[in-house]
């Protein structure tokens, strides 16, 4: 028992070592490519991207599932994006309150007879609009069939080679879309391309636009904040680097129309449908039988931000839907891991994702059990736990720092030295209890996928108010 109980401890200890290790080596190589990619481009370069004929034109795609207080805003932020040619394509997926009339009544729509493609089949169309005011949006009505579904059949009536998939909370920055589509201008054999999401808490906006940058304001939010700098951006960066990158967040994504297509279009039933999504791109790159140059970026420049809950029951859902949405997608693609067919993304990709991140919960859990345990059988002193505890808060805090420094080094600094102290000030404060408390949920999001088998989608989120900004 004593030597099991000591090789179980050696085990968490080298995991942690390992854990940490990577994380700060994802880091570095994510600052180090986002360096070298900003040396590469000019404001010139984007002012012909803006005003040239030849650029691809984009479908943005919007799904929303009962959003009546934020989605105007949405609307009319993503309609006044500065893009050569683009339409936005708004799907009410079933919404049972006033997203629809909301929508009816700011952009005077009207419905039209249209017909889209079927290359991908999704639940029933009911209706599509168009208004009046802006020739480039179009709104479908459509049966209740979750986030996936919509997508779908937005693809299906969308009249341009490049889709961009955003959330319905979703702020982008003014030239989002010219950033995000600069990859795809310079390389032909680009797949899709990922941008930076960051709190939209704390924005101030007006008419859909971005008028001053500020921090969310409770302390649940500034630890959001910081997470979504160090594993959300820099860790990114790093992960697409190594060719790795397997969860393209569903706030922003930018991929052509005809790979979304051969890959299948998003899968309805997953919990979390942008990694499962990003998994089989990733799959699909691999396993062409004809050409295999394609690949994914990552543009570093572009900006979404998403608003992030600030209440703890929210947040519990949240991370318990991520948890167990992580699992069905790596479970359900068990085939690519370390299966050198896959490249990169299948041999440190998929491992990664599914040691250091679907099982990182259930390894600390296994660390919390051996405290006890360590000291009834006289392994380890309480100085000793102590040490060891302080040695992974004082870890976790450089790794954190570290991704919140550089991120001062680049445009994404803070708005303020009184934000960047809170920042700071956040840091020290994450593992005192907020990392604890999505550790907890992430146990639970495990056991319930795992034994319970729970598929659903949790809570919806509360918001705050409208895009989560003072207006």
């Amino acid at each position: 028992m004593t030597t099991f109980i000591q090789l179980c401890v050696w085990f968490v200890l080298l995991y942690f070592i390992a854990l940490h290790t990577l994380y700060f080596l994802l880091i570095l190589i994510g600052a180090l490519q986002a360096r070298r990619y900003q040396k590469g481009i000019t404001f010139a370069e984007f002012e012909r991207i803006a005003s040239s004929n030849l650029t691809m034109p984009v479908s943005v795609v919007v799904p929303v599932f009962n959003e009546e207080r934020i989605i105007t805003g949405t609307v009319e932020n993503a309609l006044a994006l500065n893009y050569p040619k683009h339409e936005v394509i708004v799907v009410d997926d079933g919404s049972t309150d006033d997203t629809m009339p909301r929508l009816v009544e700011a952009f005077r729509l009207f419905r039209v007879e249209k017909q889209g493609s079927k290359h991908i089949p999704t639940r029933e169309v009911l209706a599509t609009y168009e208004s009046v005011d802006y020739p480039n949006l179009v709104v479908l009505t459509k049966e209740n069939g979750r986030r996936g579904d919509a997508i779908n059949a937005a693809a299906a009536v969308s009249r341009y080679p490049l889709l961009c998939v955003i959330d319905a909370d979703c702020v982008l920055e003014r030239d989002g879309l010219l950033h995000m589509a600069r990859p795809f201008l310079r390389d032909s054999n680009l797949a899709a391309s990922a941008g930076v999401v960051r709190p939209s808490n704390g924005l101030r906006l007006r008419g859909g636009q971005i008028v001053d940058q500020g921090l969310p304001k409770s302390l649940l939010g500034l630890n959001q904040e910081i997470e979504y700098a160090r594993s959300f951006q820099w860790a990114r960066i790093g992960l697409c680097r190594l060719q790795s990158m397997l969860c393209i967040s569903g706030a922003l994504l930018l991929i052509k129309k005809s790979v979304f297509e051969a890959v299948g279009g998003s899968w309805p039933n997953a919990i979390t449908d942008d990694i499962e999504f990003t998994i089989r791109l990733n799959k699909h790159i691999h396993d062409r039988h004809r050409d295999r140059t394609q690949h994914l970026a990552f543009t570093p420049d572009a900006v979404c931000y998403t608003e992030v809950p600030e209440k703890f029951r929210q947040y519990a859902s949240q991370r318990n839907r991520w948890q167990r949405g992580t699992l069905q997608a790596l479970l359900r693609n068990w085939k690519m891991i370390l299966n050198p067919r896959y490249g990169l993304s299948g041999l440190f990709g998929m491992p990664f994702f599914l040691v250091f991140e679907a099982f990182s919960a259930v390894v600390e859990l296994m660390a919390y059990l051996l405290i006890p345990a360590t000291l009834l059988l006289g392994l380890a002193g309480a100085w000793e736990i102590v040490l060891v505890l302080y040695a992974a808060y004082i870890t976790g805090v450089f790794l954190t720092l570290s991704a919140i420094l550089i991120s001062e080094t680049g445009r994404l600094r803070a708005a303020s030295w009184k934000d960047f102290w809170k920042m700071i000030a956040s840091v020290f404060l994450d593992n005192l209890g907020f990392h604890q408390w999505h550790f907890v949920h992430r146990v639970l999001g495990t056991f319930q996928y795992l034994v319970l088998r729970r598929t659903d989608m949790g809570m919806q989120m509360e918001r705050l108010s409208p895009n989560t900004a003072t207006l």
